[in-house]
């Protein structure tokens, strides 16, 4: 082995074996309104704050433009918000588990329930979710959250797709969730 394996091999162990705390993990998405054509411009519908706390997720924020009442709120699996959010691909599920609600196994770690839209059409997000993270090995960032058209059974529905995506419908607004990170150590 030469000396620049030995050295490379050195700093893997000192990155693997070194101690990373975070003052904050921080990340948001701008949320805009689901187009179906890249013509037409998309605009801004909503932001949400993602807060890692311990072992818990925080949700902040607030979308509007939605019609009154119960909607799906998912993370999908890409980070990808073309073709009205369809690019998005299909809730973030690593584990392979059946569609449930956010405090119901099973359920995929994208799975966050409803949100409720008010009359006029504003929905005000402050949840914590367990089980998903901002942080490795199954982190959310670079992933995309949808809002969707319908009320999100949570699995307990007995329509096709109840175990796959709660029976939500069609995809209204989504964003790319992006992370603020602020460590407290730097990397060697």
């Amino acid at each position: 082995m030469n000396t620049v394996s030995l050295h490379y091999i050195a700093c893997a162990i000192q990155f693997a074996t070194a101690q990373y705390t975070y003052v904050a993990l921080k990340a948001r998405a701008y949320i805009f309104k689901a187009e179906p054509t890249i013509s037409v411009p998309y605009y801004v519908t909503g932001v949400l704050d993602f807060i890692q706390d311990g072992n818990f997720l925080r949700v902040n924020g607030s979308v509007s433009g939605l019609s009154a009442g119960l909607h799906g709120f998912h993370v999908h699996e890409k980070g990808d918000i073309g073709d009205a959010c369809k690019d998005a691909g299909p809730h973030y599920n690593p584990f392979y588990m059946d569609h449930g609600g956010p405090i119901f196994l099973p359920r995929h770690t994208g799975d966050f329930g409803n949100i409720m839209a008010s009359n006029s059409g504003i929905a005000t997000i402050n949840e914590i979710f367990a089980a998903t993270s901002l942080l490795p090995p199954y982190s959310i960032i670079g992933r995309a959250i949808v809002v969707h058209a319908m009320r999100d059974d949570l699995g307990f529905g007995n329509g096709p797709t109840s175990k796959t995506t709660g029976e939500s419908g069609e995809r209204v607004a989504c964003g790319i969730i992006g992370v603020e990170v602020t460590p407290s150590r730097k990397l060697p």
